[in-house]
């Protein structure tokens, strides 16, 4: 029996498959002169790594004075050569788990600005990013803008926030460079600056904080312990991780006056050993 001719159909996407080939065999060639290969890569990497260290001598060591935040330019390129950990970034982790796309949220002490434009910015409606330090906020403006995102220079402490009301307020590594009477009268804004179903997330390191840090907490019981004078709901948590200093171990809450929000953002437990007939999910709380 004669071979029958290939559908038109299975004809015609060979040929686009040949042309395809035939593209991509030019195309590599090319792509490798431009871009280059492994050597390249590690060329540019080793440039990187120095401009980045340059950076950072630049900004703690030859400084006449330390600076009051950190520029996450360098640790996140650390983090993508392989050279450091993600752990600093649970704090944006965890605080985007209680963002809705319609809040307006409020970043307290926003150093660099990093936080607010690759985490809160992508999930909600507006950002308000305010910090004392003017060399923060200009920081913060040109290196990491959103179209979402407002830059304050502003004493979250004794100035009044931008807005009366906000969904979401954030304090990630901010309340140790607070004096303990300051932290008071701030979470007194911060509670009843927040919308009726609103909640407050933050960071900070437990033990000795850093050369600028006017109030320590040992263990979480001593932060919940603040938190708890000021929110009706308090969830306190931490991880433990080692940093080029040493172990340090890094706590975590949310609070609120009403704790829905709360109860949302919690973790299911699903059992499927439970009868078809019984409710198969229930909620730690």
């Amino acid at each position: 029996m004669p071979p029958q001719p290939l559908p038109r159909r299975r004809l015609l996407n060979r040929f686009v498959s040949l042309g395809a080939r035939a593209r991509g065999s030019l195309a590599y060639p090319k792509e490798h002169v431009l871009w280059g290969g492994d050597r390249r890569e590690r060329l540019l990497i080793a440039l990187l790594r120095g401009h980045y260290e340059s950076v950072f001598r630049r900004q703690w060591t030859l400084a006449t004075e330390l600076p009051h935040y950190y520029d996450h330019r360098i640790g996140s390129f650390a983090f993508a050569i392989g050279s450091a950990h993600p752990y600093g970034y649970f704090r944006g982790f965890l605080a985007t788990e209680m963002i809705r796309e319609d809040d307006v949220l409020l970043d307290i002490g926003c150093g660099d600005g990093f936080f607010a434009q690759r985490f809160f910015s992508p999930k909600c409606a507006h950002v308000d990013a305010v910090d004392i330090d003017p060399g923060a906020i200009v920081h913060a403006s040109r290196r990491n803008p959103a179209p979402n995102i407002s830059d304050f220079v502003l004493d979250a402490v004794n100035e009044p926030f931008p807005r009366e009301r906000y969904d979401v307020t954030v304090l990630d590594g901010a309340l140790g460079h607070l004096a303990s009477e300051a932290s008071g009268r701030l979470f007194e804004k911060v509670t009843s600056g927040l919308a009726e179903d609103g909640v407050f997330v933050g960071s900070e390191t437990l033990g000795v904080g850093g050369h600028d840090h006017l109030q320590h907490f040992e263990t979480l019981a001593d932060l919940a312990a603040l938190l708890n004078d000021h929110f009706a709901h308090v969830q306190v948590r931490s991880i433990d991780y080692v940093v080029p200093s040493g172990a340090r171990r890094e706590a975590f809450w949310r609070c609120a006056n009403q704790r829905a929000r709360l109860d949302q953002a919690e973790w299911k437990e699903y059992d499927d050993r439970a009868p078809a007939s019984a409710a198969s999910v229930t909620c730690e709380l």
